[in-house]
């Protein structure tokens, strides 16, 4: 979990889905040590960016982790996350979700790119597409500042 260290603190999340109208999101996020666990809270806004909470943790350390993730719409995820030098990854594919057939149904990953002094992270949420979900189309970008 030292990898994770980093991202451990108060942020203020933007970004905007490029619907039309497009939809500008506005969220606030805590990231905190649990014992051997990182749990990761959100608040956002507008009422349609829904609250979540993730846990992060239990694989062997310097491997990827497993994240749980629970929201506000009743929605939960089963995400895989790693941090390799400045990029956070995490992602999804619909064989792993505990919805099976019923979930989603389509593969999910976040990429972020720290700052030099670990105060920002710039990323973006993706979507797989096409019959195998491997061509890959930006969702809706998000950047973090640290407070």
């Amino acid at each position: 979990m030292k990898d994770f260290e980093a991202l451990v603190g108060a942020w203020h999340g933007e970004g905007e889905m490029a619907i039309d109208p497009p939809i500008k999101l506005s969220e606030e996020v805590t990231i905190e040590r649990l014992g051997e666990f990182i749990v990761f809270s959100t608040v956002g806004e507008p009422a349609e960016l829904p609250d979540s909470i993730a846990i992060i943790g239990g694989a062997p350390a310097g491997e990827p982790q497993p994240m749980y993730y629970f929201d506000s719409r009743g929605v939960k995820r089963m995400f895989v996350t790693a941090i390799e030098g400045s990029t956070w990854m995490m992602w999804r594919d619909p064989a792993e979700d505990w919805n099976g057939p019923d979930g989603p149904g389509f593969n999910q990953r976040f990429i972020g790119e720290m700052s030099a002094d670990g105060n920002t992270i710039k990323g973006r949420w993706e979507r797989g597409m096409g019959n195998a979900g491997d061509e890959w189309e930006i969702d809706f970008p998000m950047t973090y500042v640290r407070k």
